[in-house]
This record gives C-alpha cells, structure tokens and sequence, in this order.
C-alpha cells in the first residue's frame, strides 16, 4: 500500500509536548509542511520563544504562554527519571489542559510495552498489562499511563494511542538497549528469549502515521499499532549489532528455562536483602514469552506500508557508521612459485633471515643470481661483485642494498625487465624519491616496496575482523615504539644515527606505516620534537600526523628500555590493538576489563610460543615475506598498496619529520 496524506480544510494549532524527545525530532516541521501551526512545549522555567514553550510538566494549564484553544494535542512526554506516581501527575495535568482548552482529539504516544506480558499475539485490541508493576519501569509507566488516559481522558475529546515498536532514527543513542547486554568479553547477551520478534519501526514512519492520525481523527477511540511486519527476533537483531554497528563479535543465547532460574535467583536475593519489591521474578519473566505482533488493521486504516528496511535504517540510525577509509584486500592463499628467477642486489642479513627462506617456502628452486660488495656463494648461491656487471632480465629482482643507496639499483636496471621489489626504506631523501618514481613510471612491470608487516598475521586478523564487524570512523591512530639501544647495531651505517635516520626510517619505519595504512589525501607532520642521547644519537621522536580522514600520534625511543611496540586504533564502533615482539592483535568491543586483560595475556603467550617454537625448529612461521614475493610475482590484490605510487605521499611525510627532527 502507498502512504497518502489527507488535507484537511483549515489549518490545525497543534500542542506538541515533548519535541525534543528523540521519538519527535523533525515531527514539527512535518506538521508545518502540512499547513498546521504547533506549538512546542517542553520541561523547563517558564518562559516563551518563538513556538516553543518551556514550563513545568504538572502546570499545564497555568502557563501563561499556552493561552488559547488547540485541536489536537501530542504527547511524547514521559519522566523517565521519575517513578509511575509523577508521571500519573503530569497525565493529570495534560487531561486537565485538554478540557480547559476545548481540545478535540488527543495524541498519545504509548509503546508496545504495555501491553500484556502473557499474549502471544498482540494486535491493535490485545489487552493492557493489568498490572503495570509486573513490567519494567519503562513499561510500566506506560502502562500506567495508558490505563490512566483511557479512564480518565472526557468521553468528548477523540482519542488515539501509538503504540510503536522499538524506534529506528538518526541520532539513536542506544541500539542494544533493553535488548542486550555487553558482556566482558565482546559479546551481546540477548535479554529473554532469543527467538521473540524484536518489534521495530522508522521514524518517519511514526511521523507518518502521527500526522495522518491528526488530519483524519477517529470517531471515538482507537490504536495504531506502528510495528513492521519483518522485524527480526531479537538474537537476529542483536547480531546486525554486530556485524553493522561494531557492537560484539557474536551473540549469546541462554535457553528460556536458563532465565527462569536466573529470574528465581533475583527474587531470592532481593527478597533476603529486604529489596523484594523490586520484583525482579516479573520483570525478568516479562521478557520470556514469544509474542507476535499483526498491524494489519494500523496498515489498513492509515493506508500505509510499514515493512522496513531495518538493518539499512539501523546503520543510519547511529553516527559515524560509514567508514573513512578504504580497507586493504586481505592475504588468501599461497601459491607455489616453481622455476622463477630472482635476482639479489645485495645478498646480507635481510636477504639470508627472511627472502630465501620465503622463496623456499613458496617452493621457488630458482634460479637465483646474487650480487653484492662482498662476492662469495652461499648455499649454492654464486654472489658476484654489485657493479661489474649489469643483470639480466629476471621474474623478479630483490634490492635489498643499505638503505640509503638503495637508489643506486635504479641504473643497474634500466634495461632489465622483471618486477621489482625494493626492502624498506625506499629511498631516504625526496630527491631519491623522485627518481624512483620516475624509474615505475617508465616501466610496464611494477616497482614495489616491501612493507610486509602489513601482510603480518596480526595485521590480516585485524583487516578481517574490520570486514566481518563494522568500525565506522577511524578517529585516531596512536603508535607506541620502543626499540633497543641503536649502539647495539652491528651494521656500522645504522650506528650512524643521525646520518642514517636509523630510528625514523629504519626502525619504526614499518610501524608509521601501519598507523597510517589507512589515510586518505596528503600526510601532514605536525609539531614533531626530538631528544638526543649522550651519544648524539636520536632517543626520542614525537610528533603527530594529520591526514585527510584521521590523525595519528608517535612516540618513538631507543635506548635501555623494554622492547615493544604498540598500535591502538580508534574507529567510531570499537578500538584495535596491534603489538608487536611479539606479534598480537586485540579488539576492544567492551568496557576495559580483566577479561580482556586476559585476551591480550593469551594472544601475546601464543605469539611468544610460536617464536620459541621457530628457535628450536630453525624456521621462521613468518609468511609476511613469502606473501609480499608471492604478491608481487603474480600480481595480487593483497600487495596493490606496495607500489612506489601508491606509498609516495607515505614517504614524503616521512621527509618531513625527518625535516623536523633531524633538520635533513
């Protein structure tokens, strides 16, 4: 059915009590597109401007600027800080209001709340709860209220009570309220019984529906039911959370016989502690029963649809959901690399640690060609003297040179033809920058840089959990790094400390790229400082990066401290926590707790384990390497960012702290 409007033959004046609420927000300007006038009033000292109207709740009709006849009256206002007893005051208020005032057809929001706990099916004439206490204090007071107006409420004034199911609508400030629980461990606990319909409706189908209920009054008396017909149970909800808000990683659900016991539980304790008025047993139970919802007759009379696009509308209705940033394809499977040829420039420790051991992994026997200063062989390997020779073409070329000649590569291969993967960092200067561009963009296959960490397992965890679970908004990035002594090096150029930029482009390198593996636009440095040691060596790095969608903070050290290195990301929905030495990764869904202490003290004994492990086994279960090579050899998604273009403007924020912080 299309939703209609009925004009009606004059304009309406209107008492809209409670537009702030968040149920009312943009009713106003609806009934004025409609032709009417209204009047707004809300709590407050008494007091006038434009069409708002401030005052107290229980003095209706003393206040001196509601003066004057209404035809009709909308009542949102509901004391949710107060008990059932000044909510049946200010009821008495209104109803007095509406008499004085000649009003002709009352408003009334309710909720589904009031109704019976023991239905199983509730349509627009299922019985009140008779006892109001039995329900929760939400729904009690509504009940009551409801009770109240049908009593009380002149038999000359027309009456219309909504009854609306859980309101969807941006600015929702609690998605899972009174429907679940955070659990400690990032999950939501679904109060009662999982398979009961969680009744949901749009807002502006509430403004709909309330705007059509003035313009057509009833005869006497009548409900609308405004609940959508494929609303989902609450567990279904409950999970969407999840997947759409960020809100856990899962649901819980307790059997119904469960939440007896845990019912008779609270009766018993709140009856030995003197507190048995509180009657939990029925305010638990209340959520047990399986009840149906029928609005045929509410669709019928308004001529309306109230089928909803829930989970769209659910996303809409909380802020910050969609994301500013573009998420990173993730690693899939490994392929075998089998008669490939690579070519080494510069054969030292990063090469024998990390690249053979990967091709060996991928199952690539070569063949290899080594070049580097000091000629020699290594496990079969001839390595000849870096310079002497141009290499051929290759499948693919590692240069994994000092980093600060990695650009000297760039004129061995102007000819060769391969992919090319170069060891961070790529180049050391802008000017080194600019030729490296310029040497990919001259060339039909790739140039890439290796930054595995971001194809860490750590890291891939935490891709796939942002794609399963919405973050929202990333708001902030901060990177905790602390590596040991830079003295300690054995590679006399990285002792160098200040000439090699060791602590900003070696060794916190990868760590700064992760923080801002998912910036947006150009990468701004910000009121970077610095501190040097007794040895004139760069101790401290701090500073702060601002890119299109987010910021990041470092605080990068070096010296006799304990190593680490810890990333916290803040997105809208939850936080991710990446560490490193060893390699972790934790989200926070929940409030901080020991449960989540312990989750991280599990992920780090797991890490540290499989490094043991690796030791005694002589391995490396590392695959970031082998899939950065595997990646680049055979063109996967996964390495599409490790382009020189696609870390440029990385690399030119990278120049300007170096700027700020070593004066390069």
């Amino acid at each position: 059915m299309q939703p209609f409007w009925h004009g009606t033959s004059r304009p309406m004046r209107i008492l809209l009590c409670g537009h702030r609420s968040f149920a009312a927000k943009g009713l106003p300007q609806a009934l004025r597109d409609g032709g009417h006038q209204v009047i707004c009033f809300t709590r407050g000292p008494v007091g006038a401007a434009d069409d708002q109207v401030t005052g107290p709740v229980e003095a209706l009709l003393e206040n001196p600027h509601l003066a004057g006849g209404f035809d009709a009256v909308i009542n949102y206002i509901m004391l949710k800080d107060a008990d059932v007893a000044a909510n049946a005051a200010y009821i008495r208020s209104l109803l007095a209001f509406c008499r004085d005032r000649g009003v002709r057809h009352l408003i009334h929001i309710s909720s589904i709340s009031s109704y019976a706990t023991s239905l199983k099916r509730i349509d627009e004439h299922a019985l009140l709860e008779p006892d109001p206490m039995r329900k929760g204090p939400y729904g009690a007071i509504k009940a009551a209220a409801d009770h109240q107006i049908l009593k009380e409420l002149p038999a000359d004034i027309k009456l219309t009570l909504v009854r609306p199911g859980f309101i969807l609508g941006p600015g929702l400030v609690n998605p899972i309220v009174g429907t679940g629980v955070r659990l400690p461990w990032n999950r939501l606990l679904v109060m009662g019984n999982a398979r009961s319909p969680l009744p949901l409706i749009g807002r502006q189908q509430v403004h709909q529906a309330v705007r059509l209920a003035v313009e057509t009054p009833p005869d006497d008396r009548e409900v609308l039911l405004l609940v959508s017909p494929n609303s989902p149970s609450r567990a279904e909800y409950l999970q969407a959370c999840c997947d759409l808000l960020g809100c856990g990683t899962g649901v819980v659900r307790l059997p119904v016989p469960v939440w007896y016991g845990v019912a008779a539980c609270a009766q018993l304790t709140a009856s030995l502690l003197g507190q048995g008025k509180l009657r939990p047993w029925s305010k638990l139970v209340a959520r047990l029963p399986k009840q149906e919802f029928d609005p045929a007759l509410t669709q019928k009379r308004l001529g309306m649809e109230l089928t909803l696009d829930w989970k769209r509308l659910l996303r809409e209705s909380m802020d910050g959901q969609e994301p500013n940033f573009d998420l990173p394809p993730t690693v899939g499977p490994l392929p075998a690399l089998t008669a490939h040829c690579v070519t080494f420039l510069g054969f030292g420790r990063i090469v024998r640690r990390k690249h053979l051991p990967a091709l060996k992994r991928l199952g690539c026997g070569g063949p290899f060609r080594a070049y580097d200063l000091l000629p020699g062989e290594h496990e079969g390997i001839r390595i000849e003297r870096i310079g002497e020779s141009r290499p051929g073409d290759s499948d693919l070329f590692i240069v994994a040179t000092p980093g600060p000649v990695h650009h000297e590569a760039i004129d061995l291969l102007s000819d060769a033809k391969g992919t090319v993967l170069v060891e961070k960092p790529l180049a050391c200067t802008a000017e080194n920058l600019h030729r490296w561009l310029a040497f990919a963009s001259s060339r039909t296959d790739p140039v890439l840089v290796c930054h595995n960490y971001r194809l860490k397992d750590n890291t891939q965890q935490m891709l796939r959990m942002l794609s399963r679970h919405n973050p929202g908004r990333l708001l902030h990035v901060h990177l905790d790094f602390q590596s040991p002594p830079v003295a300690d090096e054995s590679a006399s150029w990285l002792r160098d400390e200040r000439k090699a930029r060791t602590l900003l482009l070696d060794y916190a390198l990868h760590f700064i790229d992760l923080a801002c593996l998912f910036a947006r636009g150009d990468i701004r440095a910000d009121a970077v400082r610095y501190e040097l040691n007794t040895l004139g060596q760069t101790s401290l790095i701090e500073g702060r990066l601002s890119a299109d969608n987010h910021t990041v903070s470092l605080l990068l050290r070096q010296g006799f401290a304990p190593r680490r290195c810890r990333l916290t990301y803040s997105f809208q929905n939850y936080i991710v926590h990446l560490g490193f030495f060893p390699d972790t990764f934790t989200v926070q869904m929940a409030d901080v707790s020991p449960w989540l202490w312990q989750q991280e003290k599990r992920a780090s004994r797991r890490a540290t384990l499989r490094k043991v492990l690796d030791r005694l086994r002589n391995r490396d279960s590392d695959l970031s390497h082998a899939a950065v090579i595997a990646g680049a050899m055979v063109g996967s998604p996964a390495v599409a960012g490790l382009h020189v273009q696609q870390l440029a403007t990385f690399y030119r924020a990278m120049f300007e702290v170096e700027r700020q912080a070593y004066g390069g």
